[in-house]
């Protein structure tokens, strides 16, 4: 079975690291830069020390990402500066993450993209730390661990977008990754989404494509004013005509069939995305992951937590 899955890998070496560290450390030494309030100072400050240390090759990779059809990137051996102690309950102190905030930001500014928050999830907050929380228990969250968080895109109860919009009403293109800690180990599993449509008969594909769907919310989406969850109703889980190929809205747990033909077609893709080969990167320290939210579907296994100081901690950024 072919995998489609167009997946970038790039290493810097040992040398560029340091350089690149001290460069970030010196500009962010004795400044308290928080990325909610000077997103843009940090880009600056990431983007030029990326720009006047890493290699014209891995340049080349980040700036032509978004043109090149390939369906995600990870750069590895990126500077790790110490973490303080995992903020399980989500939210974290943002001053000691200065090096780290400035890297994350520069590397989108390199993307050519534009990293922004939405005001129904995370209290509107830019980065999005994904840790085992425990309010989140039984829960399939980013915030969640004891339950498996099965293939999904994030937010597909929105339309999608366009280029040259407001981001926000839509869902996400890009989910970008930086890596505090992640002793346990977890991989963060990607699947590009025409290794599973090739699995899927004609007749049920159509099925997929139609307007026959109800897609919730996520439980990381705050409710709704009148206390409901938000949900985009009679919508297709695929688009198979996208400017750039096909792309899904889908979670396991929030999509619904209006319809025995549609929870037919919504059991025949489940049991595919089980099935297919994926790609199952354990992202650790010095790791930055990008990929297409439109048409790459993630997951990850159930797994148990490391103690609440040295549990798993990535830092999620939306860009677009």
């Amino acid at each position: 079975m072919k995998d489609h899955m167009r997946f970038v890998q790039r290493r810097i070496e040992d040398e560029t690291r340091d350089l690149l560290k001290k460069e970030t450390e010196e500009r962010v030494a004795e400044s308290d830069l928080d990325p909610d309030r000077d997103s843009e100072i940090l880009a600056r400050i990431g983007a030029w020390a990326l720009r006047r240390t890493l290699p014209s090759e891995v340049l080349g990779a980040l700036k032509g990402f978004s043109a090149s059809g390939n369906h995600a990137l990870l750069l590895s051996n990126l500077p790790r500066p110490e973490a303080p102690p995992t903020p399980v309950h989500g939210f974290a102190d943002e001053g000691p993450l200065a090096v780290t905030n400035a890297l994350h930001l520069g590397l989108i500014r390199l993307l050519g993209l534009t990293p922004y928050a939405v005001g129904y999830e995370n209290r509107g907050r830019l980065i999005r730390n994904v840790v085992p929380n425990p309010e989140a228990t039984g829960t399939a969250s980013s915030w969640g661990s004891d339950s498996e968080f099965f293939w999904h895109t994030d937010n597909p109860h929105l339309p999608f977008g366009g280029p040259d919009v407001n981001p926000r009403p839509y869902v996400p293109r890009y989910l970008t990754f930086c890596v505090a800690r992640n002793v346990e180990e977890v991989p963060t599993e990607v699947m590009a989404l025409e290794t599973a449509l090739d699995r899927i008969p004609e007749k049920t594909l159509r099925v997929l494509a139609a307007p026959v769907f109800e897609i919730a919310a996520p439980e990381s989406n705050d409710l709704a004013d009148d206390g409901a969850r938000r949900f985009h109703g009679r919508t297709a889980v695929l688009e198979l005509d996208g400017d750039d190929g096909p792309r899904a809205r889908y979670d396991r747990g929030t999509t619904r069939g209006r319809d025995e033909a549609a929870d037919a077609a919504l059991d025949t893709w489940a049991a595919a995305l089980a099935t297919v080969p994926c790609r199952r990167p354990v992202l650790r320290p010095g790791h930055f992951l990008i990929f297409d939210n439109y048409r790459v579907v993630h997951r990850r296994d159930a797994f148990e937590p490391a103690p609440d100081d040295q549990a798993r901690w990535l830092r999620r950024c939306y860009a677009s």
